[in-house]
Formats: structure tokens, sequence, C-alpha cells
């Protein structure tokens, strides 16, 4: 190698951090080769990469390349190196195509080489392993690298795929005037169930289905020669045509519908999915253990409700669909369930008294339940100022609520070890209570009390009067005003869960016990919920889940792009973990999901990816002690 050469790589990362002696005896071992413009050096999940690329001259591209388009795109220049990663990470396995943009003059250095610098300086190899943790921050690239080392047959997971992949683009309409007679008429001449109905400047307003004209007119008795317009739904919701089937499929679910229009950028009406859509196109459809739920009549079919969850959940967690996307079908399942539940213990209690709010909290208020997850829940109901009726009230929402909080157990949501629950008489109170517990929590409470009061901070209204629930939020965020020593309690109970990651970069685990040698992926994430909703409080964000706070948080500027983007990969990463562990233990291990994770049981990926993930919370916990406690 000629001498310019040298020093050219010796300037460069991670060259720079090696002593002279290393840096001779490398140049001593590499070659130079010059490539043609157009020229294809590697191609993804074929090519096993021998030895280290170094541009000298020239430029190049690196894509990921999955349908016929190129994805992950990157280009590279003099001075930057191609093949590190796969050589480290991927058993020598190129992980991107290579494609020369230029004519280049490229140096290389074989691979036994490489890694036995690698194994010498680990300042060497952590450049190439921290740039490879950078970019597995961006989760498509995690999943795409993990489809190609696992299955590279694998297509995307159902819930991922377009939505007009499964809808009917059969739109009917008929006239605003048109008799109910004559639109019952065209949906059985074209065999569908549903039939949208224009108005007088061809827009569609509304839409009739096989269900209304059960329900509202045959039930009934009502006239079919009245124009359809009188028994349609309006508005009609709708998502846009370009949606995922999950967003169909959630839609559908918490708004109850069976018939979804979808738009395209004009607003004009393209297709319909239906839920014989969604079950046609996936047997084991998290939809119809939903629709179970929905249908039930008698509180003994939603007994063991949630055994049937991890059977749901394995094929789509297998096919790689997103943590945030298991988390909300888990959530809105576990909605579904409270919401029947609730129904049968009011038709078995009567009317309630006054106007109340059945409320959750922790990880189901938050709306980020996994398959370990236990209850979080409470009561809040009216004042009443006849002292009589104030006992009675509380009676009776008390009963209400011990019905409810066992007949959940016996769902499968394990009682609250620690009693926070509507059936415990503290959590069960009018909303002048509810507001004294607050003002007391922001105003006097100690950091330990805020410790195990914290989970109340993320509650949600799931039934009832949910302007209950609107008075108590608008008066949490009225009592924070100007208590900066609130903050300041809740920072420090934050940074008392640090990241399980030791003094030399290494995860550290349980020394003993039921899960020696793992560590707890739940409480790996805690840093970034307290995070999230540590800054939520302080600029008044109403929302509870962490991602929609982190979200909001970033619009606020309270953070900077950057770390919005860390925060949130960070956490869905740690998310899918879980859920792979939860979902092994249940199906694998024929054992109650837990949290716990070994890290000997990981890829060399994972526990890279982990380790740059934990400097990143740790880099976190440090913004929140400097603003709140003013620590270094």
């Amino acid at each position: 190698m000629k001498k310019q050469d040298f020093h050219m790589i010796a300037r460069l990362e991670p060259f720079s951090f090696l002593l002279a002696d290393e840096l001779k005896e490398i140049s001593s071992q590499c070659s130079s080769e010059t490539h043609k413009k157009g020229t294809i050096l590697c191609i993804q999940g074929t090519t096993r990469i021998k030895k280290l690329y170094i541009f000298a001259k020239g430029s190049a591209e690196r894509f990921f390349e999955e349908g016929g388009h190129r994805t992950l795109r990157g280009k590279l220049g003099e001075g930057d190196t191609f093949g590190g990663i796969s050589i480290l990470l991927n058993n020598h396995i190129s992980i991107r195509t290579l494609e020369l943009t230029e004519d280049s003059i490229i140096y290389t250095l074989p691979s036994g080489i490489f890694l036995n610098v690698c194994k010498k300086n680990e300042y060497f190899q952590e450049y190439f392993t921290n740039i490879f943790g950078k970019r597995m921050q961006n989760r498509s690239y995690a999943g795409i690298i993990s489809r190609q080392m696992k299955d590279r047959e694998l297509s995307l997971p159902f819930l991922n795929q377009p939505v007009m992949r499964i809808c009917s683009v059969n739109v009917v309409s008929c006239s605003h005037g048109t008799s109910i007679k004559n639109a019952a008429a065209q949906m059985a001449l074209h065999k569908i169930s549903f039939i949208f109905v224009k108005n007088k400047n061809n827009i569609i307003e509304g839409i009739v289905t096989d269900n209304d004209l059960r329900k509202r007119v045959v039930a009934t008795g009502y006239d079919i020669h009245r124009p359809a317009s009188e028994i349609m739904t309006s508005p009609v919701e709708s998502i846009s045509h370009d949606s995922q089937i999950f967003e169909a499929f959630m839609t559908m679910m918490q708004h109850d519908l069976k018939h979804l229009p979808l738009k395209d950028d004009q607003g004009k009406f393209t297709g319909v999915i239906t839920d014989k859509d969604l079950i046609a196109a996936q047997g084991e459809s998290p939809y119809l253990l939903i629709r179970e739920v929905k249908q039930a009549e008698n509180i003994k079919e939603i007994f063991n409700i949630q055994q049937w969850v991890p059977e749901v959940l394995f094929p789509l967690i297998k096919s790689g669909a997103r943590a945030a996307d298991l988390s909300r079908l888990v959530t809105a399942l576990s909605d579904a369930v409270l919401h029947k539940i609730i129904s049968f213990a009011l038709a078995e209690k009567g009317d309630p008294p006054c106007k109340f709010a059945f409320m959750v909290m922790g990880s189901e208020g938050r709306s980020e339940q996994t398959l370990k997850t236990d209850q979080d829940n409470a009561i809040v109901y009216e004042d009443s100022s006849d002292k009589h009726q104030a006992k009675a009230n509380h009676t009776y929402f008390l009963e209400l609520g011990y019905l409810i909080c066992t007949w959940l157990d016996k769902a499968g949501f394990d009682l609250c070890k620690g009693n926070n629950m509507a059936k415990n008489p503290r959590w069960c109170q009018p909303i002048s209570v509810w507001k004294q517990y607050f003002f007391r929590w922001i105003r006097s409470g100690s950091p330990e009390d805020l410790l195990h009061s914290s989970i109340f901070f993320d509650f949600r209204g799931i039934r009832g009067e949910l302007d209950l629930v609107d008075d108590l939020r608008a008066h949490l965020f009225h009592s924070l005003k100007g208590w900066l020593g609130f903050f300041r309690n809740l920072t420090e109970n934050a940074l008392y869960f640090r990241p399980p990651i030791g003094f030399f970069r290494n995860i550290v685990v349980e020394s003993k016990g039921e899960h020696k040698n793992s560590f707890d992926l739940k409480r790996a994430m805690l840093p970034i919920v307290d995070f999230a909703r540590i800054y939520a409080l302080k600029h008044n964000i109403k929302a509870t889940n962490t991602l929609s706070r982190l979200e909001q948080i970033h619009a606020e500027g309270a953070i900077d792009k950057k770390e919005f983007s860390e925060l949130e990969q960070s956490y869905n990463y740690l998310l899918q973990l879980r859920f792979i562990r939860q979902v092994s233990c249940i199906i694998d291990e024929g054992k109650k999901a837990d949290n716990f994770c070994n890290p000997k049981n990981l890829s060399r990926i994972d526990r890279t990816m982990l380790k740059e993930i934990f400097k990143r919370v740790e880099h976190l916990q440090q913004k929140l002690s400097v603003e709140f406690i003013g620590i270094v």
C-alpha cells in the first residue's frame, strides 16, 4: 500500500482508534481493487462477505430490495466502509446490496484480519456495532433483517397489508329519494349487504346495511315505501384506502362497525371492507375473538376468554407484526371484555343511583396491555349532599366494583396484588374524594407516596359518564400548576429504575432465584414510560398512551426529533421482545407469561440493540435529572 494511502486510512474512524504498529500490520494486509460504475459487489442475503471494503475513491449505494422496491437506501463515498456489520452480526452474509454508482477504487481487508482486530480492540468493534444499533432504531430495518435471517419467503403479516387487498370495490349507491324497497332490491341484485345513499349533489351522505333493514324496518314495521335516507347511518365512518388492514380492524372494533368504507385522497369512496372480509382473509383473526366477546349472552361465555389470546397473537408475532399494534389488539380485547362484564354487572345490580364512570389505570389506562397484566381499576361517581343517599351510593358502587373485579379475575385478568381495584373502598369514591387524592399527592405527597400512586396518573375512562373523568383530569392539571416539588419527587422515583446495563456495558441479570441469569423487560421499559408521564403532566398533555405522549411532547418542543425517534423505536423494540417472551412462556413452556428474558437466548443482533437502547435511555434520564432535580 502506498504511503499516502496508509495515511488516508489512518485518519478514518475507526482505524484512527488503533496504535501505529496495528495500523502498519493492517496496511500490509490490505489490497486495492478497481471496479466500474454499475458493478454489484454484494447482494443482500446471498453474498458471503470475505473482506471489509474501504472506499478510497468513487461512490456506491447500499440498499435493501423488497417486492421490487429499494428501501433503506444509503450513499457511500470516500472513507466509508461496507461489510463490517455483516461479518460481525450476520454470519458473513451481506445484509444489503452494494452497487457502485461511479468508477471506484476500494481497499479491502480480509475478514479474518478484521475479526482479529475487533477482538483486540473493543472501541474498534463498537464502532461497527454502534452504527448497527443506530440503524436498528428503525424497526423496519430490524424487521427486514429478522425476516431475511429466519424466513426469506415470509410475506407481510396479515394486519400490516394494504386494506385494498381484501376489500370489495363494488360500490353500489342509490339516490336520497330511493325507497327502502328499491334500495333493498339493489342490494339483493348485487348480492351485497350494504348500499350507499347519495344526496342531490351526488355525494355519499349515508349507508344502509342489512342490519338497518332488520332493526329499523322489519322489526318495527316501518313503511318500505319511505326513502332509504330515513333509515341510513350518517355520517359515514371511513378510512383512507391507503391504510393497513390493522387500521380498518381497529376502527371497526372501536365503532362497532360491520361495514367500513374506504376513501381516496379526493374523498371519493373507492371500496368497502366488511367483517366477513376480515374473517374470510384470516381464519384465526382477533376479530373473531372480540366479536365473540361482544355477542356473549351470559357471563360464563366470558370466563377464561384470556386463555385464547396467545393462540390468536402467536401467528401475528411469528410473522413480524408490530409490537404497538399487538398491544392495541390486546387492549381492544380487554376493553371489550370489560365493557361486556360491566353490562352484565349492571344488569344484575340494577340501574346505578347516580352518574358514575369506571376507570382503568396502569398499563390498561395507557392502552399498553400485554399478555401478563393484572387489574388496575377504580370507580368515580357523583357527589350527594344527602348523607343517607351518599352512603347508599357508596354501597351500590362498592358491590358493583366487587362483582366486576371478581368476574374479570374469572375471565383471566388477575386481581391486583396491591389491591388497586374498584372493589377496594379506597378506590371507589365520589369525585370530590378523588380530587382530594390528587391534590394531596401533588401538593404534599412524598416520593414514596408517588411511587405507589403513579399508576393513577395514567387513568382512562372506560364506561359510564366520561365527563366525570374529564372533570377529574381538568382538576389534576389545575392542581399541578406551579408545584415543581411534585415533578422533583416524580423524577426521583423515575431515576430509581435504571436500565439494566453494567459498568462494562454488559446486560445486568438476576444473580439468584427463579429468574436467575435473566432481566425484567417490563422494568427495563419503565424509564421510558416514566419519562413520557413526567413530561406529559408538565405540558398538560391529556393522552395517557406512552407513544402518544412522546409524540405530543415532541410537538411541544420538549424533546427534539432525534430524542423522539430514539425513544419511540426503543420502546417498540422492548415491547416486541416482551410479547415474544410471553407467548413463548405460554405456548412453548406451558406456563404463565412472564417478562424475564435471558440475554444468552437472544441473538447477537438483539443483544447489540439492547445495549444501544440502554445507553440512550441513560442519556434521557440525565436530561430528566438536570431539568427537574438540577443534578448532572
